[in-house]
């Protein structure tokens, strides 16, 4: 009897390294996908968000180069973009980075088709490591006022992350590991979004104080061009020149809050990832920090949604 009782436990032990619905909290199973979706919502938006007010900017700098025409003239180096393309690519990346990690958490979690994303997950792990090196991205780490060696490590041990994938045994430990590395770099993206000036433009950082101050250095060049050209336009053109002020003031709002809830959803993120961790120790639901983070999303694209429509 005793040997019949050992042989069975060395068969379960067995399954417990091959099967892991058996051996992992169904917890990992059920929370797991449900956080990939999450952020997956979020980033995504949040991607798309840093595009449109890309678009947009174009429009209000096309504006800029309107009114000033007569004085200036044209010249390419006059066309400027929000972000240049590296910077902006170092900043998609990141969130690319993010979304990929808990994707890539919930295909070890299923245990399914994994050698079809190890080869382009690796390679996509080297590239974020060699990302660190980049003057875009100390750039980026400068400019937000964080330190360049904590940046890069944490952005580095997410590189490692889909480089060096573990197998789902140890996803419990791998995920409180990652929870230093996630909450950094969306940190980073959180200080290089910043905050927006005071209504006397003064105290602002980051990304919104820069696209806050762009778009009212428009609204004041727009301002200017009307009071030089009033007397010489018709009445028509005169009230269609004055309409643009509301247009700007709207659309400077609607940016900057597609670029404040942006920053809020990886807040939500972070905390997602934390609660994840404790429901891989507790059995507990963690669905209502995973929805705060899809609502967080679903804002951001209400918000980009409502920039791209014409006033």
């Amino acid at each position: 009897m005793r040997q019949w009782i050992t042989a069975w436990i060395a068969v379960l032990s067995g399954l417990c390294l091959t099967v892991s619905t058996s051996c992992i909290s169904p917890a990992i199973h059920k929370n797991v996908p449900a956080f990939a979706e999450a952020v997956t919502i979020a980033t995504e938006n949040s991607k798309g968000a840093f595009d449109v007010v890309e678009a947009k900017y174009a429009d209000v700098e096309a504006d800029k180069l309107v009114v000033n025409y007569d004085t200036n003239g044209f010249d390419p180096r006059m066309v400027k973009r929000f972000l240049d393309p590296e910077d902006l690519n170092t900043r998609l990346t990141l969130l690319d980075a993010l979304q990929r990690y808990a994707s890539t958490l919930a295909d070890v979690s299923s245990d399914q088709k994994l050698q079809e994303f190890d080869g382009k997950t690796q390679a996509f792990g080297a590239a974020l490591r060699a990302l660190t090196t980049t003057p875009a991205f100390q750039k980026l780490a400068s400019a937000s006022n964080t330190e360049i060696n904590i940046a890069t490590v944490a952005v580095d041990a997410l590189g490692r992350w889909f480089i060096e994938r573990k197998r789902q045994q140890r996803l419990p430990e791998l995920i409180q590991q990652m929870q230093e590395p996630v909450r950094r770099t969306a940190e980073l993206l959180q200080a290089d979004i910043g905050d927006a000036p005071d209504i006397n433009g003064a105290g602002g950082r980051g990304l919104r104080d820069q696209l806050w101050l762009e778009y009212t250095d428009g609204l004041v060049q727009e301002v200017a061009f009307i009071d030089k050209n009033k007397d010489r336009m018709d009445p028509n053109s005169k009230a269609a020149e004055i309409r643009k002020l509301p247009q700007l003031v709207r659309q400077r709002f609607t940016a900057d809050q597609t670029l404040k809830q942006t920053s809020e959803a990886l807040a939500k993120l972070v905390v997602a990832h934390s609660a994840l961790l404790q429901a891989t120790r507790t059995n507990t639901d963690v669905h209502a920090e995973f929805s705060a983070l899809i609502s967080e999303g679903q804002r951001i694209k209400a918000f980009y949604e409502s920039l791209q429509k014409k006033d």
